[in-house]
């Protein structure tokens, strides 16, 4: 009895440390801050637009809007792009409006696959961007 309840609490404390240690990979954030632009269209930046956003719960939320976004299946031809943004080394096309609820986001080079961003999400960052444009 004694070594069937020792291998349950030892089973126990193994799930235990897997899973903090899981979700640490799951919801760090590595990056310090976000370089935001306006988008005239496609590849092009409206002018003196760029906002680097340096606050940590601003970082948090572009990086979980990346991070837990849904790849939608099949190719898509989408109207230009309102922002871009620069995360790390990588950069995205983003589309957020209040009319439609849901993000959508596009990685870059890749313009033919979208991720959709969920309405919580999608609200927080249209949040922070009403606060900087």
């Amino acid at each position: 009895m004694k070594a069937n309840l020792r291998t349950i609490l030892i089973s126990l404390l193994v799930i235990l440390v897997l899973l903090s240690s899981a979700s640490y990979f799951i919801f760090r954030v590595t990056e310090n801050h976000v370089v935001v632009n306006k988008m005239i269209r496609f590849y092009e930046v409206q002018p003196d637009s760029e906002r680097v956003l340096k606050d940590e719960e601003a970082v948090k939320q572009f990086t979980y809007a990346v991070r837990f976004a849904d790849k939608q299946r099949g190719r898509v031809d989408m109207a230009d792009p309102p922002f871009q943004f620069t995360l790390g080394n990588k950069v995205y096309y983003l589309w957020v409006s209040e009319r439609f609820g849901k993000g959508t986001l596009m990685k870059l080079p890749n313009t033919g696959t979208v991720y959709t961003i969920g309405k919580s999400r999608t609200k927080s960052l249209l949040d922070i961007l009403n606060k900087e444009y």
